[in-house]
Order: C-alpha cells, then structure tokens, then sequence
C-alpha cells in the first residue's frame, strides 16, 4: 500500500507541475479547439442518413405514362420533384425519356437514365434506387396483368394487385454507408492527435529534465525504488493524456453536441491509447538530451500518425492501399475504434481488435521504456 501512495503522489505531483505551466491549456485545450473547428467545418456531415430521401425527376415523357410511373415512386419517405429539364445541382436524378410511353404502348424496353452526386448519402440512394425497382416491377406487372387501358380505374376495382411486388436491398457485410465527418469525427480526431503531441512534448521533456538536474537520483533516497518511479513517471503522463481528453470532450459535448456513442467504450480506448503514448514520451525522455529534439521528434511523430491515422479525414474514404499503410499508425487503430462506437454503433466486440492492438502496443512500449529508462545522465 505505502508502495502504490508513492507512485500515486509523485504521478499527481507531475501532472500539477505540468497543469501548471502557463501555457499548458493553450496547448491542450485551446489550440485543440481551433483545430475541431477547423476540421469540423472542412469535413461537416452532410446528407448522410436523412430521414427523407430526395429524388429529382426530369418527366420528359410526352404521353400519360411518365406521369402514372412517378406516382409508383412516391412514397412518405421519398420526396420527389417533377421538373421539365435537368437542374444545375441534384442529390439523386431521374431522367424519363420522350418516348417513354410510346415505347411502352409498343410494348418495347426503356433505358431510364438515374444519376447522383459522389458525396451523397449511400443509405438514400439505396432507399431511393429501391423504390424504382419497386416501381418498375409493379408497372411491368400491372401491364401483363391487364394490358392496354386504363390500368388506375382496374387497381381501383382490384386492391388486391397494388403490392403484388415487394423488393427489399440491403448493403453487403461491411459496406461503408456512412461516411465518418463533422465535429463527430473532428474531435475524437483532434483529441488523438493533441494526446500523441502533448503527452510526447511535455512528458519527454519533464523527464529529460529531472534526469538532468538530478531530481530522479535524488528520489532513490527516498524508499522508493526505481521500478517505482518510473511507474510514477509512466502513470503522470498517462493521467495526462486522460485530461486532455476529458477536457476536449467536454468541451465537445457542451458546444457541438459530440455522440461518442458509448461513452464508457470511448474512453477505453482513450485510456489505452493515451497509455501507449505515456510510454513512449518516457522512452523518448529517456534517450534524447536536449528539448528542442524531443519537440521537434514529438511534433513530426504526432502530424504523421494523425495524417496516416485518419485524424484529418476519415480513413473510410481513402484507397485500401492507403488504408493498409495507415495501420502502422497507433492513431489509426484508436480512429478505427471511435468511429466504431460513434458512426456504426458498434459495441465491445467490435472494438476488440483494435484495442486488443492498442493494448499489445501499450504493453510493448512499456516494456521497452522500463528498459530504457535513465535516472541519471
């Protein structure tokens, strides 16, 4: 017990010193924000999952049949605009050719053109392409069930044969339907990037410096032993990365309305994370002598795993090529999990891999750091 109040005690006694410099909230709260921000708007969520999906349809049929196919697509959860000539911007749009009922009337096939933009929701035009399947086939069978005529005045005599046609889709096992993006995917990114930054520049340096100034030797005066103190060290800088994190998602949840999900979930892998990044900052406290490397090292390190990682845009979006490459990034496996919890409601087990990764990473950069660790120059 004696053992674990001195670790405890002089971890809270370096977290107080380093909440205490001056500049400390600047860097990990308010530069943060700016980046959210920044991110947030570049990237915002857009037509992701409406509730109502928009259809445009240019009807340039010259016969009563353009009309009659429109009516079979309109439905609660479709909202459909009938114009005359194709507008400058469109989510989704269908085109009805000229000679759509003469082609019908002459029992011949059509080519309905049906177009949308690369940035819109996948889930809508799935909803929508949907419909038009729904909407050709209860044609084609209305035509072969009753022929020529006048096919509402005979459905309205025979309700039975309005839904003789049921289609339903759905997305293969691991379609990305839902682009990560907005402040969503802006703040778990930017929280990841500024513990990696901040974690590795102050507890670098904060290390390097009681070395060189002899504070650690003249801790091993005292009973603790050094396994102790760098268990001390490993878990202040820990604590660390744990408060930026609760701070930035504070912050998130009070202003942008940030859903993480399951939140408990979400700050297991911050925890995990920010665990990986407590023993590296040690490692690199350990080994380099002067502060301006271990900024300029902390800095490179940071920005690479962020941009690799998917702290910037998501890595849903990028080349699999790309995708593969990112995954020796630690930034990467924590994204992966967040956007998980937050963007495909996952739960544990689909968290599992990547904070079974974190964990592994973790447990070897503690490992390596406990090695490495010098108490005196």
């Amino acid at each position: 017990m004696r053992r674990i109040k001195r670790t405890l005690h002089v971890a809270k006694n370096d977290l107080r010193i380093m909440v205490g410099d001056k500049i400390f909230f600047f860097w990990t709260l308010a530069f943060p924000i700016l980046f959210i921000v920044i991110f947030g708007v570049l990237y915002k969520a857009g037509d992701n999952d409406p509730d109502v999906a928009r259809l445009t349809v240019v009807n340039l049929d010259q016969g009563r049949w353009g009309s009659y196919f429109i009516g079979k697509i309109e439905t609660p959860g479709i909202a459909v605009t009938v114009t005359g000539e194709e507008p400058a911007e469109y989510g989704r749009l269908l085109v009805i050719p000229a000679d759509f009922s003469a082609r019908i009337e002459a029992r011949r096939d059509q080519a309905l053109a049906f177009k949308k933009r690369s940035d819109a929701s996948a889930r809508a035009a799935a909803r929508v392409e949907t419909r038009l399947m729904q909407a050709i086939a209860r044609t084609i069978g209305e035509l072969v069930l009753y022929g020529p005529g006048d096919l509402a005045e005979f459905l309205d005599g025979h309700p039975e044969f309005k839904d003789l046609v049921v289609v339903k889709s759905e997305f293969p096992a691991n379609t990305v339907t839902v682009v990560p993006s907005g402040f969503d995917h802006s703040i778990p990114g930017t929280t990841i990037q500024f513990i990696m930054m901040m974690v590795m520049i102050y507890g670098g340096i904060t290390v390097m410096e009681d070395r060189k100034r002899g504070v650690l030797a003249r801790m091993l005066f005292s009973p603790m032993s050094a396994g102790e103190l760098f268990r001390a060290k490993l878990l202040g800088r820990w604590l660390m990365g744990l408060l930026q994190a609760l701070m930035l998602f504070a912050v998130g949840k009070i202003f942008f309305g940030l859903d993480l999900g399951s939140v408990p979930l979400a700050l297991l892998v911050i925890a995990v994370f920010a665990l990986a990044m407590a023993a590296l900052s040690v490692f690199i406290g350990s080994l380099v002598t002067k502060e301006d490397v271990i900024i300029g090292l902390a800095i490179l390190l940071a920005n690479i795993f962020a941009g690799l990682g998917g702290c910037w845009w998501p890595n849903e979006i990028v080349p699999p090529a790309v995708r593969g490459v990112a995954r020796i990034s630690p930034a990467y496996w924590a994204m992966d999990a967040l956007h998980q919890l937050t963007f495909f409601q996952g739960g544990l087990a689909d968290i599992a891999v990547p904070v079974g990764v974190l964990a592994a990473l973790a447990a070897v950069l503690t490992a390596v750091a406990g090695k490495t660790f010098r108490i005196r120059e």
